[in-house]
């Protein structure tokens, strides 16, 4: 797609984020900041205390019909399947990804409020979020809280291939990528997850760096993790300026490129959903 849709990319100030709860007091109450929550799009910020949980009740159960990632900005999170007992510890800068129907518990194992990126495709508008989770059979059984049948053979069985339905992302597990042809706007992307419903991402911009033009087939919003950034749009040469925690929401067909233009580095994370290609055009 490279045709200029006329419609305008939306600036999405972290200040005035819409603010809701979810939850219950069975399965845990949390807080959530939304940067987009529609039938098309759904990126949100997920917070919990200290000791804090999202457990399963029947109003709320955890369990929904698309592609989730978490990526965890402070805190540390805890993240169990009940139905096969996998375990999954999550500090900053690293992420956790599954597929749909994957049921999940989370805990905030920190003295510190827990915070998590959320991407979430197809977006629950579309018929994936709470809606989808109460159709869903019960959890059967006591929920499984590790695995057992690795005790007595453990580390040995650390390399053995075992089933999951989690996928751990550090920093050695990304895809990474060097995009753009033109020297000195070449940049390091790492994609943390690709699917056929969205790709999520992240880039780090060194002092004064300055991207290639970008051009998706799919919707993309852009959250800055850390530093500030400028969203320049060729077709119409406005611009905006993001700080931590701000970000912007793109439509399908609009070229942007991006420019730190301070001496501090600067990092953002970003969705695309659903196609990311053609991705660098120059």
């Amino acid at each position: 797609m490279n045709v200029e849709t006329s419609v305008e990319p939306a600036v999405l100030r972290y200040r005035d984020l819409e603010r809701r709860t979810w939850g219950d007091e069975q399965t845990g109450r949390l807080a959530d900041w939304f940067y987009a929550d529609d039938a098309e799009l759904n990126l949100n910020i997920v917070g919990m205390p200290p000791n804090g949980a999202a457990l399963n009740s029947p109003a709320n159960p955890t369990i929904f019909g698309a592609d989730e990632l978490f990526y965890v900005l402070e805190g540390t999170m805890v993240q169990s399947n009940p139905v096969t007992g996998e375990v999954y510890v999550v500090k900053p800068g690293e992420a956790l990804f599954f597929r749909k129907d994957t049921w999940h518990f989370q805990w905030n194992y920190s003295n510190s409020q827990l915070r998590m990126l959320e991407f979430f495709q197809p977006a629950p508008k579309a018929g994936t979020g709470g809606s989808y989770a109460r159709s869903q059979p019960p959890l059967a059984g006591p929920p499984k809280q590790g695995q057992d049948d690795l005790l007595g053979n453990w580390p040995m069985a650390r390399d053995l291939t075992r089933d999951k339905t989690v996928w751990m992302i550090h920093e050695h597990d990304i895809l990474w990528r060097m995009e753009g042809t033109v020297r000195g706007r070449e940049i390091l992307v790492g994609i943390l997850a690709s699917t056929e419903h969205l790709t999520a991402g992240k880039m780090s911009f060194l002092g004064g760096q300055r991207s290639c033009d970008y051009v998706h087939n799919g919707e993309k919003i852009v959250f800055v993790e850390s530093g500030n950034l400028h969203v320049e749009f060729p077709g119409t040469k406005k611009w905006v300026e993001l700080d931590a925690f701000d970000g912007v929401r793109i439509p399908a067909g609009v070229k942007h490129s991006f420019y730190n233009m301070s001496a501090d580095p600067a990092t953002c994370l970003f969705s695309v959903a659903t196609d990311y290609l053609p991705g660098c055009v120059g």
